[in-house]
């Protein structure tokens, strides 16, 4: 039984040596993303699915910007909703239930100046942490003076991708050296509306 547990042990080790050195090889930074799209055909006779042939490629500064839209977009949904005191919208840039309660919540405690406008979020200090297919971490701050007369402080929004809505806030933290990973490989993903 001893020696069970002492064999237990070392595969963990080895196993976590290996993760170690595996993340330790990747770039954090890198300089391109390929992306590859997959169409869909149809024939008189029957549907089928084929991978499509072309790919693009996209350059840290294109994927910067793509990112600082998605923000723009995700937080003037945010606002919108919150504004408009519509529960139902929020579910289009949450994914989950503790996000969509801090949504509903900050109906109440929110004082608008103005309802707000995509054109007045302003997205700052955006440093990407994380860039998956499935799970995208960014360190950023919003300029909400133009609605709200204030300027967000820094926070790290882990975003998770939705097939209906695209990208959506799923949780929160304080700074970059917290434990999002977490979020994006070994939290439960809700099903939501």
């Amino acid at each position: 039984m001893e020696r069970w547990r002492w064999m237990v042990a070392a595969a963990i080790v080895v196993g976590l040596a290996a993760l170690v050195a595996v993340l330790i090889r990747q770039d954090p930074n890198p300089t391109t993303t390929t992306i590859r799209a997959t169409a869909s055909t149809t024939t008189s006779t029957s549907p089928s699915t084929t991978a499509a042939t072309t790919t693009s490629t996209t350059t840290a500064e294109q994927r910067q910007a793509e990112v600082e839209m998605i923000l723009q977009e995700l937080w003037f949904g945010w606002f919108d909703a919150i504004y408009n005191k519509d529960a139902d919208a929020l579910w289009e840039v949450v994914a989950t239930a503790p996000r969509h309660d801090a949504g509903v919540a900050a109906m109440e405690g929110l004082d608008f100046v103005a309802a707000p406008t995509l054109d007045e979020i302003r997205i700052r200090e955006v440093v990407i942490l994380l860039d998956r297919a499935d799970c995208l971490v960014v360190e950023n701050s919003v300029d909400m003076t133009a609605f709200l007369g204030i300027v967000g402080d820094s926070t790290v929004n882990v975003l998770w991708p939705d097939q209906r809505y695209g990208w959506r806030f799923a949780t929160d933290w304080t700074n970059a050296a917290d434990r999002w990973l977490d979020d994006c490989d070994n939290l439960v993903r809700e099903t939501t509306p």
